[in-house]
């Protein structure tokens, strides 16, 4: 099976490699790493952390801050899967030694990064499995962690067809952390040694709160830009919908200013094409200027946590669109009212927190964005009231990494 899956891998790669050199530019400098061809020095028995991308990594910043003291010897090092996620990983340089791309799943290249790391423990946030890399850590007897694991729906579904073979990829664990009961009860469906699965909740709960200045003249316009509706994180079809809404809000709430931070950077232009097209004037966070425009335009990458604090309300996007919605956690430890649409599969049980204790609103459809967000501008006691609970959900569900940092401990006992 290890031969079939390598194979197809190998395959797709070599038939979609065309369309990624001409769509992706961009990640050609990473293809060294991808390769296993690692721009660090040869370490020895390193604490590696692996991290898809910005989420992933903040979610470990605390654990990464406990890890650097825990063993302040060791090389600790950080893999990414996307350039924003490395961006955000490099600036942890202060606890982090190095950084660099997690390898493709070919054999070849996930024994060159593993030799090159040397990794004494590799601790990996999310669900994600990669048999050749679990298989290399295994020959090479190197400890496996899984954290915050989770299996959405849809997951869940393909992950059962081939439960038979992850029976034997899963075995190449050591631990396997989930952040919930449903997701322990969904690895073990798929074929996970119950005696290797725990529950440890979610550690995004425990992400740093964003420390970044704000530069003075975006936070001079921001003090004055009240009230302020913060569209985050939006997904292709969804800015057409906000902009939709922020028209229809404007006739109740005339002075209503928008900041719509597209998820993507490749999106940034296209997303400026769209606003321009709905004829609104608008300003471009790179090209700052002056405040008169009704529409600000995030096209940084790194900016939107230390923003949340100027929203009166924000909207999750993703949310709206079928691609499962972002992390809420942000804008709620900021205390701020919060409104997400119906698509926030990726986030199943922190969206029930939330709504089960009135800390968020959740829409069924576009047309219900602009009465409620017309409602929160109108009703500033009940949109605090929401900023007031999601503060209280972000407090109460805290202590993953504690929980981490306990399980990891008979994990190095034995070193």
């Amino acid at each position: 099976m290890y031969f079939t899956y390598t194979f197809i891998l190998a395959l797709g790669l070599v038939l979609t490699f065309p369309y990624y050199l001409v769509r992706f530019r961009k990640y050609l400098p990473t293809m060294a790493d991808r390769l296993g061809s690692l721009k660090i020095p040869q370490l020895r028995r390193a604490i590696w952390v692996h991290a898809v991308s910005v989420g992933e990594v903040k979610a470990v910043e605390q654990l990464l801050e406990r890890l650097r003291q825990q063993f302040p010897e060791k090389p600790l090092v950080v893999s990414t899967a996307t350039p924003t996620g490395q961006q955000v990983a490099h600036a942890r340089s202060d606890i982090v030694d190095h950084t660099f791309y997690f390898p493709i799943d070919i054999p070849w290249c996930v024994r060159r990064a593993v030799e090159r790391v040397d990794p004494e423990m590799v601790i990996i946030a999310e669900t994600e499995i990669w048999p050749n890399f679990l298989r290399a850590c295994r020959r090479r007897g190197v400890r496996v962690v899984m954290i915050n694991g989770r299996i959405s729906d849809r997951s869940f579904s393909r992950y059962r067809l081939v439960r038979r073979w992850l029976r034997r990829v899963f075995e190449d664990y050591t631990m396997i952390g989930m952040q919930s009961e449903r997701d322990r009860q969904r690895i073990e469906a798929i074929g996970a040694d119950p005696r290797k699965v725990t529950v440890l909740g979610n550690l995004k709960y425990d992400a740093v709160a964003s420390t970044r200045n704000v530069e003075n003249a975006l936070a001079s316009l921001l003090i004055r830009w009240n009230p302020l509706w913060i569209a985050a994180s939006t997904m292709p079809g969804e800015e057409e919908l906000v902009l939709d809404a922020f028209g229809q809000v404007l006739n109740m709430h005339p002075g209503l200013k928008l900041l719509i931070a597209p998820r993507h950077a490749e999106r940034f232009e296209a997303v400026a094409e769209i606003i321009k097209g709905r004829g609104l004037e608008m300003v471009r966070r790179t090209q700052l200027i002056s405040g008169n425009s009704p529409v600000l335009l995030l096209d940084t990458i790194g900016e939107l946590a230390a923003l949340f604090q100027y929203a009166t309300v924000v909207f999750i996007g993703g949310s709206l669109v079928p691609t499962g919605g972002h992390n809420v956690l942000e804008p709620a430890r900021q205390s701020k009212p919060i409104v997400f649409g119906p698509h926030m599969e990726n986030f199943r049980d922190m969206v029930r927190l939330f709504l089960e204790t009135n800390a968020a609103i959740q829409i069924q459809s576009a047309n219900q964005l602009a009465p409620a967000i017309s409602n929160l501008l109108s009703n500033p006691q009940h949109a605090s009231d929401l900023g007031r609970a999601a503060f209280a959900v972000v407090q109460q569900n805290t202590g993953a990494t504690d929980r981490v940092l306990q399980i990891l401990e008979p994990v190095e006992a034995p070193r």
